[in-house]
């Protein structure tokens, strides 16, 4: 089983692709507001159409992968991907860009809960939450860090107003090579394990409150995930040139670098597995997976309220953005609970489930959130004033999934709620 290691290493890239495509015009949203002239009412609108269609095809693509393995699905949605981002980088207008956003979230929804599955039929429960969240933190970090950082710097040193582009295109055919070496070196499941199932989702299991509870929890770290993910690295761009006088390329620059070092290295590439491997340990001491997450999720949310606030000292900042990174980003420790109810094989079916209802909050987190900043800022023309009201438009949205959250796992733990039997046995799962 040592080759589960080659399994979460080449699952890492694999999310990573998957996540620059999620996020690849966060860190170059100057440029592309600039050659198309967007406001941040559109950029928003850009951004969650993107998480509309990878919502409506989570299902799809996770069903496909416990019916047919998921090496197969894994390696066709990276290489789907690297298509769409180059018709991304040739878009001429809002229109096409839209379009291309749209085909680019299906493409993506094919990669992250195939991986789910993939790893919890390679690695044993006392390692459960660790595999999940160092896939979540260290291969979203590596998509992140592409968006926020290498994107930009690619975009300024190609030396023309559309840099943007050729910097895309260029991190496209590397997205093209990762497709083929999936393709290559990933496996559904270890010799001698069942890697498919007849049944992957059983459709009862929506009666099911537990499956529920996750579902409100994974929604609350979804919706927190877009609403910073999409403005962190704008906001510290804007901190840069309002309270400290930087020119746009060297404030896109500062701004990209504090959300790669804050956010996606300290936070989520460090914070998410020490955080999962926490909750392997008291797991193991009998503490449920569910409430650890529950915990997590309320810490996020004091996170946003303490950055709607005005944290505009650089040193502060990066503080609260990387514990937002290691909190807000541990929706990968839901699958780690789902692999525990409902069995290995059904892992990325279920949470299928459970990411499309996020993706869908989160969406709708992230196409309002632009707007309720403008309409929230006392100050026109204060740009750092329209940020209040992004924060705490995805603090209440946070809020609203953690008490429906808390409420449906008060109701399974008092057994008020009563859901369908769980999957306990290979040979169940198995079974047609």
């Amino acid at each position: 089983m040592r080759y589960r290691w080659a399994i979460l290493f080449f699952g890492i890239l694999a999310y990573g692709t998957s996540q620059f495509a999620r996020q690849n015009f966060n860190g170059i949203q100057k440029y592309i507001a600039a050659d198309l002239s967007l406001d941040r009412g559109e950029l928003g609108r850009l951004a969650s159409l993107f998480f509309w269609s990878y919502a409506i095809f989570q299902m799809p693509w996770g069903i496909a992968s416990d019916r047919f393995g998921s090496r197969t699905i894994v390696g066709l949605g990276i290489l789907l991907t690297a298509v769409t981002m180059a018709g991304f980088a040739a878009g001429q207008t809002e229109g096409s860009l839209l379009f291309w956003r749209a085909a680019a979230g299906i493409a993506g929804a094919a990669v992250y809960v195939s991986l789910t599955g993939n790893l919890a039929r390679w690695f044993p429960g006392k390692e459960r939450s660790f595999s999940q969240a160092t896939l979540g933190g260290v291969g979203g970090a590596l998509g992140e860090g592409t968006a926020y950082f290498l994107l930009p710097v690619l975009a300024i040193y190609f030396a023309s107003g559309s840099g943007w582009r050729q910097g895309m295109n260029t991190i496209a055919g590397t997205i093209a090579l990762m497709g083929v070496l999936c393709i290559l070196f990933l496996k559904s499941a270890p010799a001698g394990h069942q890697a498919t199932t007849r049944r992957p989702f059983d459709w009862k299991l929506l009666g099911d409150m537990q499956l529920w509870c996750y579902t409100f929890i994974y929604c609350g770290f979804v919706t927190g995930i877009r609403v910073t993910q999409t403005w962190m690295a704008v906001y510290a761009t804007d901190v840069y040139i309002s309270k400290y006088g930087l020119a746009l390329n060297q404030a896109v620059i500062a701004g990209g670098l504090l959300a790669l070092i804050a956010y996606s290295l300290m936070g989520r590439a460090i914070g998410c597995p020490l955080a999962g491997k926490m909750s392997d340990m008291l797991a193991g001491r009998g503490v449920s997976r569910t409430a650890v997450l529950i915990g997590w999720l309320i810490f996020a949310i004091i996170m946003l309220q303490i950055l709607s606030m005005g944290v505009s000292t650089i040193w502060a900042l990066g503080i609260v953005i990387a514990l937002l990174g290691a909190s807000v980003n541990l929706f990968s420790l839901v699958p780690a609970a789902i692999s525990e109810t409902y069995g290995s094989q059904r892992t990325a079916s279920v949470s299928s489930f459970a990411n499309m209802m996020g993706q869908f909050s989160g969406a709708t987190a992230l196409w309002a959130s632009g707007y309720v900043g403008i309409s929230l800022n006392s100050t026109p023309g204060n740009a750092l004033g329209e940020y209040r009201g992004i924060w705490l438009s995805g603090m209440v949205g946070m809020a609203i999934m953690a008490t429906l959250g808390v409420a449906a796992y008060v109701a399974c733990r008092t057994g008020w709620a009563a859901g369908p039997r769980r999957v306990s046995s290979l040979s169940e799962e198995a079974r047609p």
